[in-house]
């Protein structure tokens, strides 16, 4: 303590202080025109990579029952991000025909894939909705066409769950 309290001692610290706020300056913005190698360097490797034929998707779970999408035109610039756990995409996917690939291409992979035989399959996914862990299961039939949509409150949810 007392070599801080020195004479001299307060334009060293102003430098450290004025270098480590430089490093921050300098990282690359995640706006739009990002590389898909700027968003690696600064988040790490994708949860999922998918290849779009307009460009590259990329998905990234930051926070425990988050899920963020960024999409790349096809000159590898970042065109928009998109947080696609909420309630509204899971029942965009209620309605209509909505193949597995299409579901994954949108939403990234399940939390927990459950085949059902001849029925089909469940893919379920887990995320935080204003403050409460909710499930939403998407039911597939045999082809791979999204049969129905449910949701629940997920009363296993807790940090290690995740």
């Amino acid at each position: 303590m007392s070599f801080l309290l020195r004479a001299g001692a307060g334009p060293c610290i102003a430098c450290v202080l004025a270098a480590a706020l430089a490093g921050c300056a300098t990282s690359p913005a995640l706006g739009p025109g990002a590389t898909p190698e700027q968003v690696q360097a600064r988040l790490g490797a994708p949860r999922a990579a998918y290849a779009l034929p307009t460009g590259l998707r990329l998905f990234y779970s930051g926070k425990p029952g988050e899920r963020q999408r960024y999409d790349f035109d096809a000159s590898n610039r970042l065109v928009s991000t998109e947080q696609v756990f909420t309630r509204q995409k899971f029942q965009q996917f209620a309605q209509g025909h909505h193949e597995s690939a299409e579901v994954q291409r949108s939403l990234g992979p399940p939390m927990r894939r459950k085949e059902d035989g001849e029925a089909g399959s469940v893919w379920t996914y887990s995320w935080l909705d204003y403050g409460t862990w909710r499930l939403a299961r998407l039911r597939f039939d045999a082809a791979g066409v999204v049969h129905g949509v449910e949701f629940s409150e997920d009363t296993l949810a807790d940090d290690h769950y995740r």
